[in-house]
């Protein structure tokens, strides 16, 4: 297909090999009928079809009649079932633009295909050699981008034809070979539809382009003179149509042919449309008068065109895009047809006149005015086109305003029309005939509903109750549906415009007062004569009965109550009524019933078993579901009792029975119980969207009503199954009852046997029956459930392809394992591992699924391992797997792993096993490895340089360990209670749990070795534990992570909270980690970070910040030394072990220091002695710093690291710098010099070594009474210090000459020189003048001191400078 000149001839003669025999090179177009061509096709085997056709720009015919010539092709075709493989559309790239004709061929040509069909369409792009390849390329490029996209997104392909042979095979053999869905014939054979009602022709007809081409050959048929209307027409518009002139006669339209294939086209012969003075109308009739209007109206149109009025042709494509709009609507409200009507006759009168007469110049304006309100009355019909059905013969407010507008419009252009009576008098009968059609549309539009309803196709639902019943109540809540609007009301009744449902009906609420009652004038029976009367229900309604029983109050009754009800109902109506014969009754309770939920279903049983009885004359269904106010329950309980009225009727009436009886018989399926379910679904789609006040088990009850009327062979049963399957899994995750999930695996597993095998569907239901079975299986433990799982998984990996099988593997050994854990079927856990062995084939490491992979792996192994032969035996020293010779590459290799044990632990845990390995047994697992084997095998392509760059590099890989940080708790397992067993068949402390959890979790993280402070190191041994305290700050460096165990912490934001940040070991463990992970108790990794480290986590790093007072740069890159020493043992201070003396061991790494591990000694003595190598090798008395009790092991140092909480502060002093006017220079410059020549303070022979500024003290005042008797306050004078008072545990009695202040020295805080020596020397006096931290020393014999420790820092302030330049200089040796 495609517009004249494309090359559509040109491509077939290519493709069967012959020269231009077909094709056309002059200025029309050559092909003119469909011309079909068959060939073999190359394969040998079969033969293939081409067939051309003629563009919709034809030199000779309209686009009507090649739509016509197109689809009678295809109409023929299709009847003798030949169906189309595909369609190519021919565009010239040579066209410079796209104009209307390409374009209007294109949009014809979309219609014709129908959207199904894109994919197997070919968009053909012809006449390469008539334009550059640039310029071609760019065209192209517009059409993929632009006019094409939408078919391309769908789709379609394209191609080039390059005017070969070649390249018209290769776009033939590009198409599929499956049938299209053929739109027009479908609708024309299958649908009954005339051509014009197609897609293709409304879309024809719908352009003032198509219409003008489609009425040519009409107009052609009246060019010489014009016929009037053929008698008898119908009463109605009979009168009207005679007085009138219309431009073409009915007889002329009968006969007119569209074709060859006349009879598939022609429909009955209607009347013209006929609303009479009554304003009633026939819809059925309306709608068949269109066939003949809309060519009524083509023709006008190309009259229009011929006398040139102004704004006419505007008028009339506005009329005719109305007719053809309303021709597709159903039921639609008689007042848009009352308009076409006017419309119609009010442009014969118009184009009469204006060949007659002539027009006055004002009728322009009112026909201007006339052309804009029949345009809006057009987008009135398509706002129509878009409702739903039930509601258009309803017209909105604002319909009427424009409707009422056009009339006024219409009325202006009559009024004008009528000075042209005194010079045409011929026009007075068609003016007359306008003006009676402009009163009936005035009629109509005052008509809220179309009056073409009628009672007697009705379906009626009475309501029935005792008194308390509220049947109002449970009516109103059917009238809540906006889709569903209520067309008529009046007292006790109400109209749901509701039609369509078994034919052209509606669905009547009669909401009945209560009926039964213990006094003698109820008036109900009344009620029901006079209802019935009321609303003219004639003998062929069809009823039902809704009876509403209340569970609130418990009446022993029941059944009496409902017999002695329904038995007056009866009686009340008269002999031409039949007795509705289908009933429900229907529990409610009240929306705030306070009724327990046991009672609730005991009085459901006893209703039910009461209903179930026999031996009365009335029986009556229960409904399965309890109305408490939900829309949903009444719409179910409504549409169930439709379907019982709809089977009742397709039976046949049923006789007036002699003696009451309802009963609910089952009837053959009748055709309107689809319509049903298509109501039922459009309720439960608006009931299932509702956010607010949705009642979750109601919608479950109306999905089960929609499954319920949805046939086992419909399409949409399997949407049904599965619809409330999903609303029964809500409410499962919800309160998880049994019976739900029960029932979802029966509808799931129902609806996967519904659906074809191929359907992509099917395997998302078997997944989420899977899913079911699953949850069931962890409640009741059931092997039937654990077969079917394993059935399904078989299933679901046969259907997967390679690509994508890890998943389905996996999924299926996890049901084996299950099963292994079950009936211990040595088969099913070897077939696990295998199907994990297989999945772990699929990724290379690093791919998520390897992984993944990896972990099922790891836990199946363990499981097999557990059941088989606890204890895993390990390979000794010596064995060498390979079998060959020591050789140079072994020795490289022996070499680099030498050189790797030195960095990590002597033990380390193997995570597949759960075996400790010592040296021996982690060099046999590596020479076992693929890892090893691989290295052996590459060696002869290596140089040595890459050899060894290679070797250290699989090596240090293959030896990345993990590392556990906790708190230990009760059973921790030692190494003797692990060593030679595997941990995961080893007892279950809590200590082992941990164990177990941590070494799972490095093989899932993909670590084959990992190491705790539990069970990597023998306790028994003080050699290997002096080894494990000096190196296990570089063990926790070099491991690839460290696994954070945090026991108590069990949410987010509760991180400082945890004991582990208490305690002495953990904080080197903080510091040294690299990478690090915190896990909470139950071993989920704290917050949401995705983070590979949580250092790197922003967030989590400022919870750590707070939690340890350690400052970001130090938790992220901390290096350890003896540098800035007080702020590490201010770490330290709030933490402790449970071996006192560990407190000092912890720090060791920390500081970098080695010294002997003596568990024995006393805290004191451990502290004292890392102090003493702290100051020893940097001289820092910052340590020095601190409140509190002294420590036995030197009087400078604390007991403990606690006093190191608080944090030295000063306030400095501002003044006038010094100046060399004011002062002694000599003696400053002595000052400086004597600092100078003293040396770092340091620890010998038990002694501190602390060089000073000495500062003699010169009285010492006891200041009152202390609060506690062992506390003692004095004012102490020093000399060149300002005086200060000291709160000290001792006594210092009256001597002062025996105590003296000390200023600790340490040679860092000189200023250096630069250039001038003066400059330092008067820093130096700036520095000296400010205050400081003084000791307290007491002179002991043999020129030693003991520190005084006080309660709180001294802080010493120098008098003024000159004090400063008579500063001594001492290095006292303190005790």
């Amino acid at each position: 297909m495609g517009p004249t000149g494309a090359g559509k001839s040109t491509f077939i003669d290519r493709t069967v090999g012959r020269p231009d025999m077909g094709a056309g090179h002059d200025l029309t177009s050559c092909t003119r009928e469909v011309r079909a061509v068959r060939y073999p096709h190359v394969d040998g085997v079969r033969n293939f079809v081409l067939v051309d056709t003629p563009g919709f720009d034809d030199t000779f015919m309209t686009d009507v009649q090649i739509l016509q010539r197109i689809a009678h092709w295809l109409y023929s075709t299709y009847k003798r079932n030949v169906k189309l493989s595909g369609l190519l559309y021919l565009h010239r790239i040579s066209g410079n633009r796209m104009g209307k004709t390409p374009l209007r061929n294109y949009n014809m040509f979309k219609e014709l295909c129908g959207r199904d069909n894109f994919k197997n369409i070919i968009l053909v792009t012809t006449m390469w050699d008539e334009v550059t390849e640039e310029v071609g390329s760019a065209r192209e490029q517009e059409l993929h981008a632009d006019f094409w996209r939408a078919m391309i997104a769908l789709g379609s392909t394209t191609h080039r034809f390059e005017r070969t042979t070649e390249s018209a095979w290769k776009i033939i053999n590009s198409l599929s070979v499956a049938p299209l869905i053929q739109q027009i014939p479908r609708e024309m054979v299958d649908e009954h539809l005339p051509l014009h009602r197609t897609t293709a022709g409304r879309a024809n007809m719908a352009t003032p382009t198509g219409l003008m081409s489609g009425t040519k050959g009409i107009f052609k048929l009246f060019a010489n003179g014009r016929k009037r209307l053929p008698n008898p027409i119908p009463q109605g518009s009979r009168h009207r149509l005679q007085r009138s002139r219309p431009l073409l006669s009915i007889t002329a339209l009968r006969n007119l042919s569209f074709g060859n294939e006349t009879e598939m086209i022609r429909p009955r012969v209607r009347e013209i449309i006929s609303l009479g003075g009554s304003g009633a109308c026939s819809i059925e009739g309306c709608q068949g008068s269109l066939v003949w209007v809309i060519p009524v109206l083509q023709a006008a149109l190309c009259m229009a065109e011929l006398v040139r009025i102004p704004y006419l042709e505007d008028v009339i494509s506005a009329s005719l895009s109305v007719a053809v709009s309303i021709e597709t609507i159903t039921g639609t409200h008689h007042a848009l047809f009352q308009v076409l009507e006017t419309a119609t006759l009010l442009v014969n009168v118009v184009t009469e006149g204006t060949q007659e007469a002539g027009l006055p110049v004002d009728i322009r304006a009112a026909i201007k005015d006339f052309a804009k309100q029949m345009s809006d009355v057009q987008g009135i019909v398509q706002n129509v086109v878009q409702r739903q059905s039930e509601i258009r013969q309803v017209l909105q407010l604002t319909d009427v305003r424009v409707i009422s507008a056009c009339a006024k419009s219409m009325r202006s252009v009559y009024d004008v029309l009528q000075q042209l009576l005194q010079l045409t008098p011929s026009l007075r009968t068609s003016l007359r005939a306008v003006d009676d059609s402009l009163t009936a549309l005035k009629r109509s539009l005052a008509i809220a509903t179309c009056s073409c309803w009628s009672a007697e196709n009705d379906y009626v639902i009475f309501v029935v109750g005792p008194t308390g019943a509220d049947q109002s109540w449970f009516s109103e809540k059917l009238f809540e549906n906006d889709d569903i609007p209520v067309v008529r009301s009046r007292q006790h009744v109400q109209v749901l415009g509701c039609n369509h449902i078994y034919g052209p009906a509606n669905i009547v609420v009669v909401s009945i007062p209560s009926l039964y009652t213990d006094h003698e004038d109820s008036g109900g029976e009344d009620t029901v004569v006079d209802l019935l009367k009321l609303w003219s229900f004639s003998e062929t309604c069809h009823s039902g009965i809704l009876f509403l029983y209340s569970l609130d109050s418990d009446s022993t009754h029941g059944k009496t109550l409902i017999t002695r009800h329904l038995e007056t109902f009866s009686k009340a109506f008269p002999n031409k009524f039949p007795v509705p014969s289908p009933a429900y009754v229907v529990p409610t309770i009240n929306s705030d019933s306070s009724l327990p939920s046991e009672t609730l279903g005991h009085r459901l049983s006893y209703l039910k078993t009461m209903l179930d009885g026999d031996g009365d004359n009335w029986h009556a269904s229960m409904f399965p579901g309890v109305f408490s106010g939900q829309p949903e329950i009444a719409w179910s309980a409504a549409l169930l009792l439709l379907k019982d009225i709809g089977e009742t009727r397709a039976r046949g009436s049923i006789p007036i029975p002699t003696e009451p009886a309802l009963k609910r018989i089952p009837l053959p399926l009748p055709s309107g119980r689809l319509a049903l379910k298509d109501l039922a679904e459009l309720l439960f789609t608006r009931f299932r969207k509702r956010e607010k006040n949705r009642d979750l088990g109601a919608v479950i009850t109306l999905g089960r009503t929609v499954l319920e009327l949805t046939p086992l062979q419909h399409p949409q049963h399997c949407s049904a199954l599965i619809n409330v399957a999903d609303l029964l899994s809500e409410r499962f995750e919800q309160k998880g009852s049994k019976e739900d999930l029960d029932e979802i695996i029966t509808l799931r597993r129902t609806a996967s046997e519904s659906i074809a095998p191929d359907d992509s569907q099917k395997q998302m239901i078997l997944l989420e029956l899977d899913d079911n079975l699953f949850e069931r299986l962890k409640r009741e433990d059931s092997t039937v459930d654990l077969d079917e799982i394993i059935s399904l998984r078989r299933a679901a990996l046969e259907h997967t392809p390679p690509p994508n099988r890890c998943r389905a593997l996996l999924n299926l050994a996890n049901a084996l394992h299950e099963q292994f854990q079950r009936k211990s079927l040595e088969n099913s856990i070897d077939e696990a591992v295998s199907l994990a062995q297989a999945a772990l084939g699929l990724y290379p490491p690093g791919h998520p699924d390897h992984t993944l992979s990896q972990d099922h792996l790891a836990s199946y192994l363990e499981m097999k391992v557990g059941k088989e032969a606890p204890g895993a035996h390990v390979r000794g020293p010596g064995v060498n797997p390979s079998g060959s010779s020591s050789s140079d590459i072994k020795q490289s290799i022996k070499k680099a792993v030498s050189n790797k044990f030195e960095k990590i632990p002597l033990r380390l845990l193997h995570t597949p096993t759960g075996v400790l390995c010592g040296r021996d047994a982690q060099i046999s697992h590596f020479e076992g490895s693929p890892q090893y084997k691989q290295l052996l095998s590459l060696a002869p392509s290596f140089d040595s340089q890459q050899l060894e760059t290679e070797i250290d590099s699989v090596v240090s890989e293959y030896f990345e360990f993990i590392t556990l940080s906790h708190k230990w708790g009760s059973g921790e397992p030692l190494l003797r209670d692990i060593e030679g067993k595997s941990i995961y068949y080893s007892g279950g402390t809590d200590g082992q749990a941990k164990l177990r959890k941590f070494c799972i979790l490095a093989l899932r993280r993909n670590f084959q070795w990992a190491w705790s402070d539990t069970c990597c190191i023998d306790k028994d041994s003080s050699a290997e534990v002096q080894e494990a305290i000096g190196s296990m700050f570089s063990w926790y460096r070099w491991s690839s992570l460290t696994i954070v165990h945090l026991s108590d912490v069990f949410d987010t934001g509760s991180l400082a909270g945890s004991v582990w940040f208490t305690r002495g070991w953990t904080l080197q463990e903080l510091l040294a980690s690299h990478t690090i992970l915190f896990y909470t108790y139950d071993w989920s990794l704290y917050s949401n970070s995705d983070a590979a480290d949580h250092k790197t986590d922003s967030t989590l790093l400022e919870e750590l910040q707070n939690a340890t007072g350690i400052a970001k740069q130090h938790l992220t890159n901390f290096s350890p030394g003896i540098n800035d020493a007080r702020s590490r043992l201010h770490w330290a201070s709030g933490r402790c072990t449970t071996r006192p003396e560990d407190i000092a061991y912890s720090l060791f790494g920390i500081f970098q220091v080695h010294l002997p591990i003596l568990y024995g000694e006393s805290v004191q003595n451990a502290l004292g002695r890392l102090l003493a190598e702290i100051i020893s090798r940097s001289g820092d008395v910052s340590v020095l710093d601190w409140v509190g009790k002294p420590s036995s092991f030197n009087s400078c140092f604390p007991a403990d690291p606690t006093p190191y909480q608080t944090v030295p502060h000063f306030q400095l002093v501002s003044g006038d710098p010094a100046s060399p006017n004011d002062l002694d220079l000599e003696k400053a410059q002595k000052l400086y010099s004597n600092l100078a020549r003293l040396p770092r303070a340091g620890f010998f022979n038990s002694k501190l070594v602390l060089p000073s500024t000495v500062y003699p003290v010169t009285a010492v005042k006891l200041q009152g009474s202390s609060t506690s008797p062992s506390r003692y306050t004095y004012e102490i004078h020093a000399s060149g210090l300002t005086p200060l008072d000291v709160t000290l545990s001792v006594n210092l009695g009256e001597g002062a000459g025996r105590y003296i202040l000390v200023r600790p020295w340490h040679p860092k805080a000189l200023p250096t020189p630069t250039g001038d020596n003066d400059d330092a020397v008067w820093e130096l006096l700036e520095q000296l003048k400010q205050p400081f931290n003084a000791l307290l020393l007491k002179k002991l014999p043999q020129n030693e001191y003991r520190r005084i420790a006080s309660d709180c820092m001294i802080t010493a302030l120098p008098r003024d400078l000159n004090s400063i330049l008579d500063s001594q200089v001492l290095i006292p040796e303190i005790v």
